[in-house]
């Protein structure tokens, strides 16, 4: 398992159309991400979206995760660290949604999972993504669910980073649809950019000769 920083984003989108004043909450982890791998804190690699919301929000200085997949993920849904949470078991502690749920939020999260028992199981009341620590991201594997129930029967065009926010998208709008009073939690917890580094064609073109020009150099001027 990588080393690498974890990223983890938290959005708060304002609820100002429906009759409840709480905040909407978005959280996206980013698995396996060095510190230095968006655009606004000096990678090569184009990441407007995220530099727009960076530009427009916070951006740390120093943050620090317990520089494995499991443990930052269990600290993150907790709040405590995961030794304090039972681990993988989770069964020393509550969950994020666990508690908005119990307060009157839609919960729902796309994507890897690698704990013990089911997101449905801990307080989420849509998932979609793998139970697994990782995964093929054009085939999948067997622990792909759908609110607990297996699912695999995916088409040629399956990628699982775009599939995650396909589904991100659907819980939103149905939770939105269904349930209009009630603003709406969404843990996105992407495998990419996590072994084994599966990407579209495209994407790989577009960066093919990037980095030819050595690390020490491109290293110099992310810190610049």
């Amino acid at each position: 398992m990588s080393l690498l920083s974890l990223f983890c984003s938290v959005l708060l989108v304002g609820s100002v159309l429906h009759g409840d004043d709480r905040t909407n909450i978005i959280i996206m982890m980013v698995d396996d991400l060095g510190f230095s791998d968006f655009g606004c804190y000096g990678s090569e690699i184009e990441t407007p979206v995220i530099d727009s919301l960076a530009e427009k929000g916070l951006r740390f200085s120093r943050f620090y995760n317990t520089a494995k997949c499991h443990s930052s993920r269990v600290a993150l849904l907790s709040g405590v660290y995961c030794d304090q949470a039972g681990s993988t078991k989770l069964n020393r502690a509550v969950t994020i949604p666990e508690v908005l749920k119990a307060a009157g939020y839609s919960t729902a999260m796309v994507g890897k999972w690698q704990l013990d028992r089911e997101p449905t199981d801990r307080g989420f009341e849509r998932y979609f993504g793998h139970l697994s620590g990782a995964t093929n991201f054009f085939t999948g594997d067997g622990t792909f669910r759908l609110d607990g129930e297996p699912r695999n029967d995916f088409d040629e065009d399956f990628y699982t980073t775009d599939v995650f926010i396909d589904y991100a998208k659907e819980f939103v709008g149905e939770a939105l649809e269904t349930a209009p009073e009630k603003p709406f939690f969404l843990y996105i917890a992407h495998n990419a950019p996590h072994y084994p580094l599966h990407v579209l064609e495209e994407d790989y073109r577009k960066y093919e000769n990037r980095y030819e020009e050595g690390w020490d150099l491109i290293r110099e001027r992310r810190y610049e």
